[in-house]
């Protein structure tokens, strides 16, 4: 019971640390070109956020 205590609580300081850090990560993301081309693939493979872009691309046509 122990082991399971210290898992959750190093799982549980994780998601607290990258969700107060969040935007400086994904700021630090977007400069490297490598790692923004690898965001923009990984993201357009989720088919509502495809949809929402291509939707705000076309809009005006």
């Amino acid at each position: 019971m122990r082991q399971f205590f210290r898992w959750v609580m190093i799982i549980g300081s994780v998601i607290a640390t990258v969700y107060k850090y969040r935007y400086k990560a994904l700021d630090f993301v977007t400069k490297v070109p490598f790692l923004r081309k690898l965001l923009v693939r990984l993201s357009m493979n989720i088919p509502w956020i495809r949809q929402k872009f291509l939707s705000q691309m076309f809009r005006g046509l």
